[in-house]
């Protein structure tokens, strides 16, 4: 059974990516999990509505450490990554890597629903994340990265 891997790109950090993110997974799973680096800051209270709140678990990442141990031992819920790419610039390129491998093996064998946005400018992260062609029902990976996907927004 494979799930969805989809890492993207955007200049700034877009609550309609998570809300639709959220409304699309809460319709076949019970709830979903919310990871973000520092840099991103948002006041919960004010995005969500009282009775979708209690099904976001929202954890904040601090290391990338942390993170891969997060994604090694959460359950199969849909997933929706959000790190600013100062955050992954910082990490050891070997980490990003593991990191990368870790969400395939979590798509690909697991079912998982993973989504990575990364907020900023590109930078040489993008090349241990793979050629991503992209479309809204299917992810191919092809190893490399040749194309990306970025979301502009206006």
């Amino acid at each position: 059974m494979r799930g969805t891997l989809r890492i993207f790109r955007t200049p700034k950090f877009s609550i309609e990516g998570l809300e639709e993110f959220i409304r699309i997974s809460l319709k076949s799973y019970g709830e979903v999990h919310f990871l973000l680096t520092d840099g991103i800051m948002l006041n919960f209270r004010d995005i969500l509505s009282p009775e979708i709140m209690p099904m976001v678990m929202v954890q904040r990442i601090l290391t990338s450490y942390q993170l891969q141990k997060i994604l090694m031992d959460s359950d199969q819920n849909p997933c929706y990554i959000s790190a600013t790419s100062s955050v992954i610039e910082a990490w050891p390129s070997s980490i990003v890597e593991s990191i990368y491998d870790i969400l395939k093996i979590k798509t690909q064998y697991h079912g998982a629903i993973v989504f990575l946005n990364i907020v900023g400018h590109g930078g040489v992260f993008e090349k241990y994340l793979g050629n991503r062609v992209l479309s809204r029902n299917s992810v191919e990976d092809r190893g490399g990265l040749y194309s990306w996907e970025e979301q502009f927004q206006q």
